[in-house]
């Protein structure tokens, strides 16, 4: 890919919080199966957010990636 050519639109999934306001999530460029998981402060995640404008998948496509890695976990496809 050339400079000039956009990245695939990057995805958050918040997928916990902790103590002392850390936001556990998975951050992924559109392949819901190529994430990785990260931890930062709320106010760094805010900031993380914003500068990869980020979009939040909906509960139905969520439902949908879990659905697609659970058949890979159970070994079907």
């Amino acid at each position: 890919m050339n400079a000039s050519q956009p990245m695939t639109q990057p995805y958050v999934r918040v997928t916990g919080r902790r103590p002392g306001g850390f936001v556990e999530f998975d951050f992924s460029f559109g392949d819901a199966d190529l994430y990785i998981e990260m931890i930062l402060p709320e106010h760094a995640f805010d900031e993380f957010c914003r500068a990869n404008e980020v979009q939040y998948p909906s509960d139905e496509t969520i439902a949908r990636w879990d659905a697609e890695r659970e058949k890979w976990r159970e070994g079907g496809l």
